[in-house]
């Protein structure tokens, strides 16, 4: 599992991605934070089951990094298709099969392949929210939200668990990425099952059938990235999205250990 990890790590980490890597992220946090301040209204004219902060609540302490959960929360449908991809495109390029040679415990190499993508994008995700509440901060005034209480005692304990919530999101997305990837074996595919469920599916679904939101993964981690919606809780959420993240990593253990690596 370590060598698996440091391999992943070293892949991710290459000089030459870190300066492209690093403009990137400031022009997320700087965009993101514009779209989601932008977007915020009034408690009184905010729909309960919108997935957008209110005036009040970017006001508030936690505001600041309010930001970057809401704007993490937009991107749902590109970070499952980023892990869909990332561990699909092992079988068309054959290196799975190499990777065994070298490490034939295969959950053990999968499970180092899952831990160094989640450890990059941990640190990532740590860059990004300091990144984009200092947007927020400078971008603020344009758009009548008070930055006073960002700084406030209560406003490092928001930052904690909005990051919390954050990975969990990404953790869940990481996993459910996974899980597509291994049981179709083919980029195309996976990438088409990936869009087709993450994006108008599950949602059309929710429409006909409103208990939808309670159960289906992608819902639940759009309810988690956003704090909760007026039909689910952050908390039931996120507990809901931990019991699919085992299931998922239960399956794709099974399946991948099981399964014949013919490339």
């Amino acid at each position: 599992m370590i060598a698996a990890f440091r391999a992943e790590w070293t892949r991710l980490a290459q000089r030459r991605l870190l300066l492209p890597g690093a403009i990137g992220l400031l022009a997320v946090a700087f965009g993101g934070a514009a779209l989601v301040l932008s977007a915020a209204a009034p408690a009184g004219r905010t729909d309960a089951e919108a997935l957008r902060p209110t005036i009040e609540s970017l006001t508030a302490s936690g505001g600041g990094t309010e930001i970057f959960r809401s704007a993490a929360a937009l991107g749902g449908t590109l970070v499952f298709i980023l892990f869909v991809g990332l561990f699909s495109v092992e079988y068309s390029r054959g290196t799975y099969r190499t990777m065994l040679l070298h490490q034939p415990r295969r959950v053990a190499l999968l499970s180092g392949k899952l831990a160094g993508l989640l450890a990059f994008a941990a640190l990532v995700l740590a860059a990004l929210e300091v990144a984009m509440w200092t947007a927020g901060r400078l971008e603020a005034s344009a758009f009548d939200v008070g930055t006073a209480r960002w700084t406030s005692a209560g406003a490092l304990g928001s930052a904690l668990g909005d990051y919390g919530m954050v990975m969990l999101w990404v953790t869940g997305y990481a996993v459910f990425g996974m899980t597509v990837a291994i049981l179709v074996r083919s980029v195309a595919p996976a990438l088409a099952i990936a869009v087709a469920w993450a994006g108008p599916l599950e949602h059309l679904v929710n429409r006909a059938w409103s208990p939808a939101r309670e159960w289906f993964p992608g819902l639940l981690l759009e309810a988690v990235g956003v704090g909760g919606t007026g039909g689910v809780t952050a908390t039931r959420a996120a507990v809901t999205a931990v019991a699919y993240i085992v299931v998922f990593c239960v399956i794709t253990a099974t399946v991948f250990s099981r399964r014949d690596i013919a490339a």
